[in-house]
């Protein structure tokens, strides 16, 4: 494949290096709050608990594409400013959260997560973990499938953010999305919206991580982490336990 004869298009956003971090910060932990979740009540009915479900994944999904499309236009930009100043103390942090994107990390972790649900008698804890695993095989089947389909070239291969070679399966050529963010998202947004919300800094920094390793540009962990994101929260917040998938007559149980 000859990769001159690629068409490229560059886009060179003129803004400041602090802006530029300062809506990278936004665009992640701006997630945190974007939808609220209803108290607990057992007088609601399960056709308006499915409105307000959906109205809130309408929300999420807006501010997802949204935030993807501001990502697209500081992509170049961003790569440029972290490469530019990087540090001891950065490289060690950028260091430990890497592990958290990791699949022999996340996977291990939240199958442990689900055990010790059952052996301690833990409910809620099994079945945040349960949510966590379904999230992670739903998105990972996403990312696989669309890093392929787009075939994005990664930064460090000097080709420029808009370098796309669709399903050339070379790993070179498959930065987008970020699969280290969205399981990181995947796994921890159940968490996060049972227990705490500040647990979405975990995920926060692995996809800080991935962009100052140059490992892949600001759109693909932005798009990664709203597929980690949409897929924990569906799963969390559905007001029905399991979801319904019907084909055919078949319905499927999730």
């Amino acid at each position: 494949m000859d990769n001159q004869n690629k068409h490229k298009i560059v886009l060179k956003p003129y803004l400041s290096a602090m802006k530029q971090m300062l809506l990278f910060v936004l665009v992640l932990f701006s997630l945190n709050s974007i939808a609220q979740v209803r108290p607990e009540n057992s007088k609601r009915n399960y056709e308006s608990d499915l409105i307000y479900y959906r109205k809130n994944v309408t929300k999420i999904s807006a501010i997802v594409g949204a935030s993807a499309v501001l990502a697209f236009a500081l992509d170049e930009s961003m790569q440029r400013f972290l490469q530019n100043n990087q540090n001891g103390f950065a490289d060690g942090f950028a260091n430990g959260a890497n592990v958290f994107g990791e699949k022999m990390f996340i996977v291990p972790a939240v199958g442990l997560s689900w055990g010790a649900g059952y052996v301690f008698k833990d409910d809620k804890l099994r079945q945040t973990s349960w949510n966590a695993i379904k999230s992670i095989a739903v998105t990972a089947v996403s990312t696989e499938v669309i890093k392929i389909s787009a075939g994005r070239a990664r930064p460090f291969m000097d080709e420029g953010a808009y370098s796309f070679y669709p399903f050339d399966n070379e790993d070179h050529y498959k930065s987008l999305p970020s699969g280290h963010t969205s399981l990181a998202f995947a796994a921890f947004t159940p968490f996060a919206e049972t227990y705490s919300r500040w647990l979405y800094v975990v995920p926060a920094s692995v996809a800080f991580a991935r962009i100052y390793k140059n490992k892949h540009w600001f759109s693909d962990v932005v798009i990664g982490g709203g597929l980690g994101l949409i897929s924990g929260w569906i799963f969390t917040h559905h007001p029905k336990s399991k979801l319904q998938v019907a084909s055919n007559g078949i319905i499927f149980y999730f």
